[in-house]
């Protein structure tokens, strides 16, 4: 798959909540070695939890289905520029490239 296939997924992932209200309309993948292994997509109102951004969702999909805290080799690609807390959580996953959608 091409950066723009991966930024489309991430981009359905953030449309997917125009319609759920799970929370705001933001989305993210992380993808290592060209496939997806992470998805998320901003559920702060579904699960009452402020932290539950798209990026960190992905995050936290992805660590569960390669069984690791260590996310080096993988890239984000997220609809919206990571906000403080987001942009933290990729760092100390070990994430260096973010590619994302909206400033």
């Amino acid at each position: 798959m091409t950066k723009e296939e991966f930024m489309l997924i991430a981009t359905q992932e953030a449309d997917s909540n125009l319609t759920t209200n799970e929370g705001g309309p933001f989305g993210a993948v992380i993808v290592k070695d060209g496939k997806i292994v992470g998805r998320g997509h901003n559920r702060v109102l579904i699960k009452h939890d402020p932290t539950c951004h798209a990026e960190v969702e992905a995050i936290r999909d992805a660590c569960q289905n390669l069984g690791t805290h260590d996310l080096t080799d993988c890239e984000l690609y997220t609809s919206c520029y990571p906000c403080p807390m987001c942009l933290s959580a990729t760092i100390w996953a070990n994430i260096k490239k973010v590619y994302y959608g909206n400033s």
